[in-house]
């Protein structure tokens, strides 16, 4: 069953592009009425479509594919933004092996961060200082960059981050190339306090109680002990959903 994309959906829903289109058309520039354009066309025969062929003489078998719009505008591409990105980029990076990382947290936590952009970007720091404590307490400095993200595929709430960090890093006392990976659990328990330490830290900043969900904490006190019950439910979470806290894996 075909499912339109959800940044589809929200333009094309009671036809609420056109119909602003008719009252804000004057506000829009051209370049981004064609980035909508280009979207809602995206993935469908106006973009073009590609046929496969079997490599085989004596099959005639084939499958058609409709091409992808490349346009920033879209959820689904954003391709070509990228490509430019690690074109510019690519240059001051290690050459070396490197290890991605997905730091998440439990959905509960979400609210917290919805429209806070200063606790967002909190957030990163928590990330990699997680990854730096780790590796200098192997005597090892790494490379890290990472990016944010703050909603899912489907444009869901979702704030997490994607690191990238270097399989390897300069011996502090030495300055030599070392081989080091960051282990899960390590890095997970590492993680789960440094998310929970910057909450604690930012009670003024989320003003839990203002929270329809959280109205009976009213103080410092409760907070905290808030903050610890959702510790231990990422410990829990971590060792019967592997995806819950952390996801890694490599590549060169």
């Amino acid at each position: 069953m075909y499912i339109p994309r959800p940044a589809k959906l929200l333009f094309t829903i009671d036809d609420g592009w056109n119909k602003f289109l008719e009252k804000h058309g004057d506000s829009v520039s051209s370049w981004t009425r064609l980035s909508v354009e280009r979207m809602l066309a995206c993935g469908t025969c106006s973009m073009g479509v590609r046929r496969y062929c079997c490599a085989s003489p004596d099959c005639s078998h084939s499958r058609f594919f409709c091409q992808g719009c490349k346009s920033k505008a879209c959820s689904s591409c954003g391709f070509k933004a990228t490509e430019q990105w690690l074109a510019q980029h690519v240059h001051i990076l290690p050459d070396c092996d490197w290890q991605h990382i997905t730091f998440t947290m439990p959905h509960l936590l979400w609210p917290f961060f919805n429209n806070n952009w200063p606790l967002l970007n909190a957030l990163f720091r928590a990330a990699v200082q997680a990854m730096l404590q780790w590796a200098r307490k192997q005597g090892s400095e790494i490379g890290i960059f990472c990016a944010l993200h703050a909603y899912g595929r489907q444009l869901n709430q979702h704030p997490h981050i994607h690191v990238s960090v270097t399989r390897g890093g300069l011996d502090s006392k030495h300055g030599v190339w070392r081989e080091l990976f960051l282990k899960k659990r390590v890095v997970e328990e590492i993680w789960r306090g440094a998310v929970i330490k910057l909450l604690r830290h930012s009670y003024d900043l989320i003003n839990p109680g203002r929270l329809p969900c959280l109205g009976h904490i009213r103080d410092r006190k409760q907070w905290r002990r808030y903050l610890k019950a959702q510790y231990g439910r990422c410990h829990r979470s971590c060792k019967t959903d592997p995806l819950g806290i952390i996801r890694t894996f490599l590549y060169g």
